[in-house]
């Protein structure tokens, strides 16, 4: 039997919440023209990671 929350939202333990998290991409790319330059990827959070990551006060996108 899965919990949820009142809104629907699975509920995780906190190793179960890290795992979920851990899923998101950070990827590092570099162009043939200028190798120095990063560019950082990330993937799409889901939308249970956009909120974990929202009641933290973090943006994923700006984290490392």
């Amino acid at each position: 039997m899965h919990r949820t929350a009142a809104d629907g939202t699975p509920l995780h333990s906190f190793r179960t919440l890290l795992a979920d998290l851990g899923t998101l991409g950070y990827n590092i790319a570099h162009t043939a023209l200028n190798p120095a330059a990063k560019i950082i990827i990330t993937t799409r959070p889901t939308p249970l990671q956009q909120k974990a990551f929202a009641l933290l006060g973090l943006n994923p996108a700006c984290t490392q």
